[in-house]
């Protein structure tokens, strides 16, 4: 119930920032939200197969999930899982194995977390979840260090067309690492153009123009350097259909 009061909030204020704002904007208009959020249960994820430090000896791997405080079903609300840093996979029934065919033999890592329907990523920190695993033979390539600051990329993804081309939206995930004007920031690099941010909220892009676009997301310590780690910076592209 909380989750879809929360939707409909969001989406009115969505509504009214993108007709008020250009091409890149920061929303701020989460705050009655925000509020309905925090004050119900809030969404908890954890992956409980396979389990941390594990070696399979199968190339399939079967995930599963602890889910709490959030429904998640096909075509509305889901989970975000990301294997090693590829695009996400979106999963729709919590309670069943996802399978992660044909994964390659060595260290690999899994992280996940609930989104809305509309793809914006739950942003408490009991909703993120992560493994490190392996197949067949560990080597240690794609371990997360759990005390680390992490970046998660997840948004924007694939191609956009008619009404989802208008406003896309582009959402990450920061762990062990305060966004704020004095510590972590995260610099997304749009076609060339660069936007620091130093306050955790999605981001949109409104009227991009028809063509291939190419993002690239970083974590910046305090003293404004790129935080090593395999996952801290991330360059995808996005395609735009009008």
């Amino acid at each position: 119930m909380f989750d879809a009061t929360f939707r409909t909030l969001a989406v009115a204020a969505l509504t009214l920032g993108v007709a008020a704002c250009g091409q890149q904007n920061v929303k701020h208009d989460h705050d009655a939200a925000t509020a309905v959020q925090e004050a119900a249960p809030l969404p908890s994820l954890k992956i409980t197969a396979p389990k941390e430090g594990e070696v399979l000896a199968g190339s399939d791997v079967s995930v599963t999930f602890d889910l709490s405080n959030y429904e998640v079903a096909p075509a509305a609300q889901h989970v975000h899982l990301i294997l090693d840093n590829e695009p996400y996979l979106p999963v729709y029934d919590a309670s069943k194995p996802f399978v992660l065919k044909n994964l390659a033999p060595g260290s690999h890592t899994l992280r996940a977390f609930p989104s809305r329907a509309w793809h914006e990523s739950i942003k408490n920190p009991e909703a993120f979840a992560f493994v490190n695993f392996a197949v067949k033979k560990a080597d240690n390539s794609r371990k997360i260090d759990p005390a680390a600051p992490l970046l998660t990329y997840s948004r924007p993804k694939g191609t956009y067309e008619g009404q989802a081309a208008e406003s896309i939206l582009m959402d990450f995930w920061v762990r062990n690492a305060e966004l704020s004007p004095t510590g972590y920031k995260v610099r997304y690099t749009l076609d060339g153009k660069s936007t620091v941010l130093s306050e955790w909220l999605p981001v949109y892009f409104d009227d991009l123009a028809s063509g291939t676009h190419t993002i690239k997301l970083e974590l910046l310590d305090p003293a404004g350097k790129v935080v090593p780690g395999a996952y801290n910076t991330t360059t995808r592209q996005f395609t735009v259909k009008r």
